[in-house]
């Protein structure tokens, strides 16, 4: 029998118990409908027998139909919104350079990003963000684009990742898009954030998956960090830097090198975007181990390779990890780069450490590891 949700503080069951494992497009259809049904929401949804399997679309949702889903009043128009603390994780100058020479060739292809007429072209543009990101964390963070819940999620002009950690969403996505023009056009975008964090929570928890969701929007100009958690009620939560919660009302902005003297400041705030995305990215990889350790305990059984006392050291390198990337930022932050660079390659080997001591789901053959010079040549 699938599992069912937890009850909320008032001892009510939550509307949307027993949903199946979505193992299956007519389980995915059914956890889809039962989403709508409790939402009450104004959804397309459609049956298409390609390979992608369900379609779905938020795309008409409004930041009304699922404000109150989350404790959020319409009418405050996010105001209401409450916070949790973003951080900076210091990445090696090294991996930053080489997510800036990636843009520049990108550059060459699809020019600057105020150039862009597509959705596509400014998403491949920053993309090198999370190709270089992502494989600090190896096989154990997976990119499922545009999609969850065993289908295809078809959010109408919009590039989005699903970051999955051992099966589950950890990151629900990355949402790139051109301008938002207005704030009831934001807002629209937001409450569709909303309601695909909900989905992915579903999906999660019909795998015995608990944890939250980070959420990263991006419209283009400005990227905003974002929670939805469960327990002990749904909360949808803006991310901000300690001590500054309206600082991050629009998000991180970037701006328009092209109009600048020199590309430099725009560099500059570029690292700082990266670093606060690497920091959610690992605060996720640690969720997810947390998460996949739990679903073991609850089974009461082993899961892949390890014992579940063996998760306690891959979990504890990666929390060091995160503790390590953090203070290195605020010695480069102090003046002390000697002393950043160094915790930062001890902080690199932490998780490491980390990364190799976990079973993963995705791993698979690199490339690289059977290039054969002498016979490539002759090729």
């Amino acid at each position: 029998m699938a599992p069912k949700r937890p009850r909320d503080n008032t001892g009510a069951a939550d509307a949307s118990t027993d949903i199946p494992v979505p193992d299956t497009p007519d389980a995915a259809m059914t956890v889809v409908r039962r989403l709508v049904k409790q939402f009450s929401l104004d959804v397309q949804i459609e049956d298409d027998d390609s390979e992608h399997g369900l379609v779905v679309s938020f795309s008409k949702v409004t930041y009304g139909d699922v404000a109150p889903l989350v404790g959020l009043e319409p009418g405050n128009a996010l105001k209401d919104i409450g916070t949790f603390e973003i951080h900076r994780s210091r990445i090696p100058t090294d991996l930053f350079k080489s997510i800036v020479m990636d843009l520049d060739i990108l550059l060459m292809q699809y020019g600057p990003p105020h150039e862009h007429k597509t959705e596509e072209a400014r998403s491949r543009f920053f993309s090198p963000i999370f190709n270089h990101l992502v494989k600090q964390f190896t096989f154990t963070l997976r990119n499922d684009p545009e999609t969850t819940i065993s289908g295809h999620i078809a959010t109408q002009g919009r590039i989005e990742y699903y970051f999955k950690a051992f099966g589950a969403v950890a990151v629900l996505f990355v949402e790139i898009k051109l301008r938002v023009l207005n704030d009831e056009e934001r807002l629209k975008a937001i409450a569709q954030v909303i309601a695909e964090g909900d989905a992915c929570d579903a999906s999660n928890l019909a795998q015995s998956f608990s944890l939250p969701i980070h959420c990263i929007f991006f419209d283009g100009w400005a990227f905003e960090f974002f929670k939805y958690e469960r327990a002990p009620n749904r909360t949808f939560l803006r991310g901000c830097f300690h001590g500054d919660p309206k600082h991050l009302r629009r998000g991180l902005e970037m701006l328009d090198f092209v109009r600048m003297e020199t590309p430099l400041p725009w560099i500059l705030r570029f690292r700082c975007i990266c670093e606060t995305i690497f920091d959610v990215m690992l605060s996720a990889y640690i969720a997810g181990l947390k998460a996949y350790n739990n679903r073991s305990l609850g089974k009461g059984k082993k899961r892949g390779l390890m014992n579940l006392a063996e998760w306690d050291k891959p979990l504890q390198s990666a929390e060091d990890a995160l503790v390590a990337f953090r203070k290195a930022e605020d010695l480069r932050e102090g003046g002390d780069l000697d002393g950043a660079d160094t915790t930062v390659d001890k902080a690199l080997l932490a998780l490491q450490e980390s990364t190799s001591a976990v079973p993963t789901m995705y791993e698979s053959p690199l490339l690289m590891t059977a290039w054969d010079n002498a016979e490539i040549r002759k090729a």
